[in-house]
């Protein structure tokens, strides 16, 4: 791998997020960075507690969170800052940073779009900004859009000898409502068709609670208190020919699960029409769906082969990608 960034210091913010964080964090350094990472936002019972019972103090708490990240990186001598969403980043911080780090690249990415993590007050602030998010992109001419990436762990699951197919469709994700209820009418659809479906909702119990008071029952059966094991979902990944994607109504970028749904040679079924707008998009790896009333026209999806879709980015690439056009920016 080039050392593209040797002898530089990256402070990098961060979700704490599966695996991405240290995957990134090592990618980093496997191109030559000393690397400073801060999480977006604590992780202890206090950030939940003011999450959930005084969400009106959150932006002061986060903004606090984002001084003692400057008051962390004040001594060291910055080249780069990336910046992967930033949840709640207040503008006041950029400010401070550029003071402190005057030489200093800075890039942000968002894997959320505007509607859901608010940042294009943010733009201005940074040297180069990326976003996976379609409407963003078009929205902001300043927002360049590169789709998310795949880790190494895709790869090697990937690169193993195919097992034995047990499902037909897999959908593993977070639940919200629009979400829980599409899965519900495609599990239907899929028993009517004698169609095995894996589905796993996460649904932190605070959440679960919330819709309980709101007299609904999620069925247990689809929704978990506990994520999904990485190394459960890639098995299942992997022994599923179609991967079902039913986005999130506040996005329009292509969900991690469908990068790596392809770059593990699995089929994607999407309610995201978006997808066509992508060179990732290939017919015979693709079929769309009305979530509201999930029927595929064409069964044959099923059974055709799949056409590895090479435009999916790695990590690697991902990553080069951005510090490539902040270095070489005007």
């Amino acid at each position: 791998m080039s050392k593209y960034l040797s002898g530089k210091k990256v402070l990098f913010i961060a979700p704490i997020f599966h695996n991405y964080h240290t995957s990134i964090i090592s990618k980093l350094e496997d191109a030559g960075a000393e690397v400073v990472f801060c999480p977006e936002r604590k992780y202890g019972a206090a950030f939940k507690f003011i999450n959930n019972f005084y969400p009106q103090k959150l932006k002061r708490y986060q903004a606090r969170h984002y001084e003692e990240i400057l008051e962390k990186s004040a001594g060291i001598s910055i080249d780069y800052l990336l910046v992967v969403r930033g949840f709640m980043m207040p503008a006041t911080f950029m400010a401070q940073f550029r003071a402190q780090h005057p030489g200093a690249k800075a890039i942000m990415y968002q894997w959320d779009s505007n509607k859901t993590n608010p940042f294009i007050h943010l733009i201005p602030s940074f040297d180069r900004c990326f976003s996976f998010d379609f409407e963003d992109c078009e929205n902001a001419a300043q927002l360049e859009y590169v789709p998310l990436f795949y880790t190494d762990d895709v790869k090697l699951a990937a690169a193993r000898p195919k097992e034995t197919l047990v499902y037909d469709f897999f959908f593993m994700g977070w639940y919200f409502p629009e979400r829980y209820a599409a899965v519900i009418n495609f599990r239907k659809y899929a028993e009517s068709r004698g169609w095995k479906l894996k589905a796993f909702l996460y649904i932190p119990f605070t959440t679960y609670v919330k819709e309980r008071l709101k007299g609904i029952k999620p069925d247990r059966s689809i929704v978990s208190f506990r994520q999904m094991s990485r190394q459960e979902y890639l098995s299942t990944l992997c022994t599923s020919r179609v991967m079902v994607d039913v986005s999130n109504p506040n996005q329009t970028g292509l969900a991690m699960r469908i990068i790596e749904a392809f770059a593990c040679g699995v089929k994607v079924l999407t309610n995201n029409r978006r997808l066509m707008n992508d060179k990732i998009y290939v017919t015979s790896n693709v079929c769309f769906f009305d979530d509201k009333s999930p029927v595929i026209e064409d069964e044959t999806f099923l059974s055709t082969p799949v056409t590895r879709a090479a435009a999916v980015l790695s990590i690697d690439e991902w990553l080069s990608k951005m510090f490539a056009a902040v270095n070489n920016a005007n």
